[in-house]
């Protein structure tokens, strides 16, 4: 049986077990309470095969996935790459783009962009505040103040893909991609070719990460705008949604297939 074979078994199987009608599967998954949710973990998966790939004749970085439960408030990482020559484990976050987000411009930003969707799931409740507080990573002011936003130290790296960012949801509610006019036009001049299946295969495939420090106001490369934040010029936390600027691509955000570099410094 081959692995496709295989992989349709344990589908069926999985449904069997847990009563549930495999005929119905591609509509389940297609719901809008369900895609987003499909979409984002199986993210996790295509950054792990793609940087198994990458990877597979480097020695020194090993790539890891832990499943872990998101009811628990227990640190998790999507996935984790150790170095060898350190004995560091590196911990990485993927996160789609915003749906779609992408401007070629605006008032306040007269260059291309999009956003990147980097925000809790769930808010931080009052005692989980305490107890972060009590480690010294920040006061409790600032934390009540970015309930739902990651301080940048929560993981090293955050990887992004940008395909989402020419979504939309249609008239029946579903995600699907489909760039207008004006967008199919800039990505290509983007991905320099006129061939639309090609510049879709392209975002499939082209990935990008940034140091979270370097997504926080900390960092000098952006204010926070929270109107409650004591700290907006030295903010330590990831905006929600942190911008992906294309004129601008390897200062912030650099191409996924560059990460050995990233590890060789």
């Amino acid at each position: 049986m081959d692995l496709t074979k295989k992989s349709i078994q344990k589908i069926i199987d999985y449904c069997e077990e847990h009563g549930l009608d495999f005929q119905s599967l591609p509509e389940i998954i297609d719901e809008p309470k369900v895609a987003p949710m499909v979409r984002g973990i199986g993210f996790e998966y295509v950054i792990k095969n793609y940087l198994i790939n990458l990877l597979k004749k480097n020695d020194n970085l090993t790539v890891k996935k832990e499943i872990i439960n998101s009811q628990l408030t227990v640190k998790g990482d999507d996935l984790q790459i150790y170095e060898r020559d350190t004995k560091k484990s590196f911990s990485l976050e993927c996160k789609l783009a915003k749906n779609n987000s992408f401007s070629l411009g605006t008032k306040n930003k007269k260059y291309s962009h999009c956003s990147i969707k980097v925000m809790r799931s769930r808010t931080l409740g009052d005692e989980i505040i305490k107890r972060l507080s009590k480690k010294g990573e920040a006061t409790i002011e600032e934390l009540k103040s970015h309930k739902d936003s990651y301080l940048y130290n929560h993981f090293d790296l955050v990887i992004t893909n940008l395909r989402n960012a020419f979504y939309i949801t249609n008239e029946d509610k579903k995600f699907i991609f489909r760039p207008n006019d004006e967008e199919w036009s800039f990505l290509e001049n983007f991905c320099n070719t006129n061939n639309h299946s090609k510049i879709d295969n392209d975002l499939k495939n082209n990935h990008y990460f940034a140091n979270s420090f370097d997504l926080a106001p900390i960092s000098k490369n952006n204010i926070c705008n929270r109107k409650k934040c004591p700290n907006p010029n030295d903010c330590k936390f990831i905006p929600n949604y942190p911008v992906f600027r294309f004129d601008e691509l390897g200062k912030v955000w650099k191409n996924l297939k560059y990460i050995e570099k990233y590890f060789s410094k």
